[in-house]
């Protein structure tokens, strides 16, 4: 009897010790949602939301939700489409980065971009569209 209940508490304690750690795996997951069209990734707590359209190309960025101050700040983009290699520079506009256009045709795309903050801390961000 007395093993009984001994082998009953040592699986209650087993199983107790596995659920905490298994809450203690989950990670800080949140939504990255499209705020002007464009393709979002997140990269060092900060989620980066590129825009390409055919007259121009914009990098938004923004810091736990709150937009970023890009008016100091600038970026290199490559795109890479169906084997095809373009670069464009972005400069900085206020809350975001712009630059020439490119035009994809609805094609789907892959592109790097090299982004140096005001404070010269640079970040590489990759971003693929379907």
């Amino acid at each position: 009897m007395k093993s009984i209940k001994l082998l009953t508490a040592a699986i209650g304690f087993a199983l107790a010790l596995n659920s905490g750690l298994a809450s203690a795996q989950v990670k800080d997951e949140h939504r990255l949602e499209s705020k002007h069209g464009g393709v979002v990734v997140e990269s060092n707590h900060i989620e980066y939301e590129l825009v390409v359209k055919p007259e121009n190309v914009q990098l938004h960025a923004f810091d736990h939700g709150k937009v970023m101050d890009l008016s100091k700040a600038k970026a290199k983009v490559v795109f890479l489409v169906a084997g095809q290699k373009m670069e464009r520079t972005l400069a900085g506009q206020g809350a975001l980065l712009s630059g020439e256009g490119v035009d994809l045709k609805g094609a789907a795309y892959t592109a790097v971009a090299t982004v140096e903050l005001a404070n010269k801390k640079k970040a590489t961000v990759r971003f693929k569209a379907n």
